[in-house]
């Protein structure tokens, strides 16, 4: 390689204490960290001792394209943020993604990713221009909604300009406060919008560049997207019921070919019974088609006389299904209860999942069982009024009331109200957001999972052992592992394993399906792409093959794609090791920095399991999932050959010198 392809060269770093600016070379990272979370990871070992909590000015904020953002690589456009997460229980070191169009813009200036240090004396956005960053005042913007914020920062800076802001969740610390890009896209999980309020930081705002991301193999690069872009058909503004077959034109796509009954009510949600256009949305300018995500303009409020401007999809839909199907007078009146109340929660800056399968079920399950949360809420609770959602979300957002302590998340909440009481039990009956419209539900009355994180309960809808692959991703996080990708071989192979494996606890097969969607995942949150990459046979797209490659390898496609735009010929062997890399370098600041133990990961992992697993069966399955990692079976900790096999000697010797590696 001739010149640098692929990454813009530096890295912005920001210390908002003393408003100085300063550049990081990149290149000492990449490319054998990838970029992305490869290199926010390598950075926060070399500069984030242990000890630090998540709302400490010593805090960092990290954020990190990789090298094909800003490239037409399909999928691309994507970023990361990682940061000690005030979410994660207990606080530790996690990422989150975003999409939107920042992370290319950001690119186009020259600027690979940026390094948030300090804490600003008062509210300010940072800004950034072809003419390099400055911080600018927030007092005027403090206090606003995470949307209208950003629409003065978009007319003050012009239409080239793009944002990430905080809400008033995130001003208020709110632990699953979002960092959201207007109302499409959001970091989701870790509450890293918590963390940039913590440091007074409103916004970034970027305006394009004229920096233009170099391609080692533009041609290459455009053949291999061609050949592997979607079939698609357009994707204009609709006016009809998404779960009517007749009308829907993503129906066969969505149900596939033994054309499931409702399975877009089941799994997009109830989003029909609505005389309103919409227009079919994406979260990232690489990608080629939306994967489920809607936006609607002009529909009328229920409660105020306003205008909503919102998009609801996928698993946020949730919010409508809670008012679908209730009587109403106006039709459409009840989504636009639901889609008002959406709109809020994305304005005040919320992570959607704490509130819709987190909070308002609890609420919802406790009353059924006859536990008096109402009285602790201060009010009935009526999870079919939009009043109600209301007052409760800016409860939340402005730590009123009982509000304060569900402002610390659903796991600090239930813990200090006693587990045994609020969270163990199991409910039985009518699902919360859907009632007689849907199945009746066997769940605990918290829906957690592991580390502080809602989950509509690990074991509970995925019994044993299809959820084994997924607790084994769960159990060496620091979050939810959403980022997880799950290889088409493995949905070919799981019916056989379920049919004929005589003993699953010591099987191979969800170690290696785990392997393979942990650094699948780490190696997209690196390049950066999205999760649904390389665009699988998935809403709105339709495909002639299962997955790229030969449909049995996993990483073919991204090893291309990197090989093509940074012109550093790598094997899909090689690129997947770089994979393997990162995520011990992961492992290391866990053990470094949180204290993390086999011991400690079993135990926060299996009470929440209930009886779906046997507990000492399932200590042997863990202890061959970190030796089919390369870490020891007893500690959990990478061994030194494991370490130096990546190229990791450096740190293994630190941590030897703390006596953090395996006897």
């Amino acid at each position: 390689m001739n010149e640098q392809c692929g990454w813009a060269g530096k890295i912005l770093r920001v210390n908002l204490t003393d408003g100085t600016f300063s550049d990081v070379d990149t290149m000492q990272y990449v490319p054998k960290f990838v970029g992305g979370l490869g290199v926010a990871h390598k950075i926060w070992w070399d500069e984030m001792p242990s000890g630090i909590k998540a709302f400490d000015p010593e805090n960092k904020l990290i954020f990190m394209t990789g090298p094909v953002t800003g490239t037409a690589s399909p999928s691309s456009g994507r970023a990361e943020f990682v940061s000690i997460s005030p979410h994660s229980y207990p606080e530790q070191y996690a990422n989150t993604g975003i999409g939107g169009s920042l992370p290319t813009y950001l690119k186009w200036c020259g600027y690979d990713g940026i390094i948030i240090e300090g804490k600003s004396p008062e509210p300010a956005y940072l800004y950034i221009s072809a003419d390099g960053p400055e911080l600018r005042s927030a007092k005027d913007i403090w206090g606003l909604g995470l949307v209208d914020a950003q629409e003065i920062l978009h007319d003050r800076h012009g239409g080239n300009s793009s944002s990430y802001g905080i809400g008033p969740a995130g001003e208020n610390l709110i632990r699953f406060a979002i960092i959201g890009c207007g109302i499409h896209s959001a970091t989701g999980q870790g509450g890293h919008g918590a963390v940039m309020g913590s440091k007074n930081l409103k916004a970034i705002t970027v305006t394009k560049g004229k920096h233009q991301v170099k391609v080692a193999d533009p041609e290459g690069l455009l053949k291999t997207t061609l050949k592997f872009g979607p079939i698609r058909k357009p994707m204009p503004v609709y006016d009809m019921d998404l779960a009517d077959d007749q009308t829907n034109p993503f129906w066969d796509r969505w149900t596939g070919p033994d054309h499931k009954p409702n399975f877009s009510i089941n799994w997009m949600g109830n989003v029909h019974n609505k005389p309103f256009k919409f227009l079919s949305h994406s979260c990232g300018l690489g990608c080629y088609a939306s994967c489920g995500f809607f936006e609607f303009k002009n529909v009328p409020a229920v409660t105020e006389p306003k205008l909503i401007h919102a998009m609801t999809g996928c698993n946020h839909t949730r919010y409508e299904q809670f008012f679908d199907r209730e009587d109403e007078t106006v039709p459409g009146e009840n989504f636009r209860k639901g889609l008002e109340i959406h709109e809020l929660a994305q304005q005040l800056g919320f992570g959607h999942f704490d509130i819709i399968y987190g909070f308002v079920p609890w609420l919802y399950y406790t009353k059924a069982m006859g536990l008096d949360t109402e009285s602790k809420v201060g009010m009935p609770t009526e999870v079919r009024s939009n009043e109600w959602w209301i007052k409760l979300l800016k409860m939340i957002a402005y730590r009123e009331g009982f509000g304060d302590l569900m402002a610390e998340g659903i796991r600090r909440t239930v813990v200090e109200l006693g587990e045994d009481e609020y969270a163990h039990p199991i409910y039985e009956g009518p699902e919360a957001a859907r009632e007689d419209a849907w199945f009746k539900v066997r769940l605990p009355l918290a829906p957690l999972g592991a580390w502080g994180y809602t989950s509509r309960s690990l074991v509970m809808e995925m019994p044993f052992p299809m959820s084994m692959p997924g607790l084994l991703n769960w159990l060496i996080e620091t979050r939810d592992p959403h980022h997880s990708k799950w290889p088409d071989w493995a949905h070919q192979r799981f019916g056989e394993w379920m049919a004929t494996e005589k003993d699953h606890y010591n099987s191979t097969f969800p170690l290696e399906w785990a392997r393979q969607s942990t650094i699948r995942g780490t190696l997209l949150d690196s390049l950066t792409a999205c999760f649904q990459f390389p665009l699988r046979k998935y809403m709105g797209m339709e495909f002639d093959y299962d997955e790229v490659g030969d449909g049995s390898d996993t990483t073919s496609m991204e090893s291309i794609l990197f090989s093509q735009v940074t012109g550093i010929k790598v094997t899909e062997e090689e690129f997947f090791e770089s994979g393997e890399r990162i995520n011990t370098l992961f492992r290391a600041i866990q053990i470094r920095n949180h204290e993390r133990t086999a011991d400690m990961e079993f135990n926060e992992l299996m009470p929440r399991l209930y009886d779906a697993y046997d507990k000492d069966k399932f200590k042997i399955t863990t202890q061959n999932w970190y030796e089919y990692l390369g870490w020891d079976r007893e500690t959990g900790w990478p061994t030194r050959e494991t370490y130096e096999k990546y190229g990791l000697q450096d740190v293994a010797d630190e941590l030897e010198k703390i006596d953090k590696l395996p006897k």
